[in-house]
């Protein structure tokens, strides 16, 4: 009997070859996954490309005399991580993290970051005729910058995060909340 995974890489490879079947011409699709998460009330994908690892900390070293999404410090790899609570620092909400709730660890140029989602919903497949979505009416405030793009996603109006700019400004201390 086959594992797990290859029944789920086995469904893939039959999506991809139903949907070229039915596209009239012969444009190739393209493929991306990304990290289904909550941050607070706001349901995001983070692209897997951009995140070295996805942990949950062992022990956090709090710190004192840091903005409020600063959660603490930890260590990743002999490296110190900077945990970042991505509800706090984006929405303003101050979410106490789920039992699915995951750190996304991502590298900036010198330091090293840890992005605390408030859950974790699995990794997800967009392909490149994925519906988009407008963005919500109500969705206003400088955390938007980050935003890719988005997503009509399982019936659900996904935000793409754009994880790489958001350390980036992390890195710089450009960050505006």
């Amino acid at each position: 009997m086959a594992n797990p995974y290859e029944l789920l890489a086995g469904l893939a490879l039959l999506r991809e070859k139903k949907r070229l079947t039915q596209q009239s011409h012969e444009m190739e699709l393209q493929e991306w996954s990304g990290f289904k998460v909550q941050v607070g009330t706001l349901v995001c994908l983070i692209p897997c490309e951009q995140v070295e690892e996805v942990m949950q900390p062992s022990s956090v070293s709090l710190a004192r005399n840091v903005p409020a999404w600063v959660l603490g410090v930890a260590y990743f790899r002999a490296q110190l991580l900077t945990l970042v609570d991505m509800a706090n620092l984006l929405r303003g909400e101050r979410k106490a993290p789920g039992a699915s709730a995951r750190v996304f660890v991502m590298r900036g140029k010198q330091e090293w970051f840890g992005l605390q989602v408030t859950a974790f919903d699995g990794v997800r497949h967009i392909w490149s005729d994925t519906q988009e979505a407008p963005m919500p009416a109500h969705f206003d405030g400088t955390w938007l910058q980050y935003v890719r793009q988005w997503l009509a996603l399982e019936g659900e109006t996904v935000a793409v995060l754009d994880a790489q700019k958001l350390i980036s400004t992390l890195e710089t201390g450009e960050v505006r909340t």
